[in-house]
């Protein structure tokens, strides 16, 4: 009997002696930085030998922010992988810092410390500007981003040289060069109203907006969703409101951004037209191959600013941002 409580005693003495291991975690990236929010991203490399109870992100205006400063937190499950979250409440013109952080019942450990400065926000801010035809553009400031708050129509790139218009189907169908055209190829319904349609081409020239301006890529699409709230909802905030242009229901319209969405349809890669009423499609120029591109489509059944790709033959609407 002695013997045996001597070897109990022995065994709980080892096992207090244990040194719990935190988990380990890393910083990986700050991607979309806006005036009020950016995204940064961390992933769990070892849970430690405890239970991870939470990983996230942890930010401050002071260095090694931790989780008595502002925090957001992940997905606990699964435990190793990658994340990435929003985080919000940050003032314009300012310096962060933040660290992703992962806890187990042992502590909370963190990854490297990564800075970034929010950017002036233009939010509201108005002007104009002129094409090479001579057309004259409202634009609209959209926080740390200047567009054009109408479709572009211009017929010429910025250096004066002019842009094919092809409106026959099977000629648009074969086109392997840059080229333009109206919506059904009515020019006197649509110019106006929804701008032209370009294929990819021409995007790919590099001076289809005017001098100062260009066709935004998908990080600056990115940044523009991320300030007005995700692209789950940033497309209600880019519509115009009602259905005198968008087909029912027109879901979550408001265009609080002054982005004045309006549904200019497209045209196929084989020439026919679709989309009028239902979704504005803008090219980003972003190319995702050697025959196809991406894009940003902005639909009457709900509210997203949804990203995707297709055949660089399509024919889609262009929004500029300044440079």
């Amino acid at each position: 009997m002695f013997c045996a409580t001597v070897l109990f005693i022995v065994i709980m003495t080892d096992c207090k002696n244990e040194k719990a291991i935190l988990p380990e975690v890393i910083t990986t990236d700050v991607i979309v930085v806006t005036p009020i929010s950016a995204s940064c991203s961390g992933e769990v490399i070892s849970a430690g030998s405890t239970k991870l109870i939470e990983k996230g992100v942890c930010w401050s205006k002071s260095p090694s922010p931790t989780i008595a400063d502002s925090t957001a937190s992940a997905d606990l499950y699964p435990y190793l992988v990658s994340f990435e979250l929003r985080i919000d409440g940050l003032t314009s013109e300012a310096t962060y810092y933040v660290r992703a952080y992962a806890t187990g019942e042992a502590g909370t450990s963190y990854g490297g410390e990564l800075s970034f400065t929010t950017p002036a926000d233009l939010t509201g801010e108005t002007g104009t500007v002129t094409d090479a035809d001579g057309n004259i553009y409202p634009t609209i400031g959209i926080g740390s981003q200047i567009w054009m708050a109408e479709n572009l129509k211009t017929t010429k790139y910025n250096d004066g040289a002019s842009i094919p218009l092809v409106s026959d189907n099977t000629a648009w169908s074969l086109l392997f060069t840059p080229a333009y055209c109206w919506y059904n190829n009515d020019e006197l319904s649509n110019k106006n109203t929804y701008g032209a349609l370009y294929n990819w081409y021409t995007v790919g020239k590099g001076k289809l907006c005017p001098v100062g301006w260009h066709v935004p890529n998908n990080s600056e699409w990115a940044v523009l969703a991320s300030y007005l709230g995700g692209p789950q909802v940033a497309g209600g905030k880019m519509k115009v409101p009602g259905t005198d242009y968008w087909k029912s229901p027109n879901a979550g319209a408001t265009n609080s951004s002054g982005f004045s969405a309006l549904p200019g349809g497209g045209r196929a890669s084989y020439g026919e037209f679709g989309g009028r009423r239902t979704d504005e499609i803008f090219w980003t120029s972003s190319g995702k191959t050697s025959t196809s591109a991406w894009y940003q489509d902005i639909s009457a059944l709900n509210t997203e600013l949804f990203k995707g790709a297709n055949t660089i033959l399509m024919g889609l609407s262009i929004r500029c941002i300044r440079d």
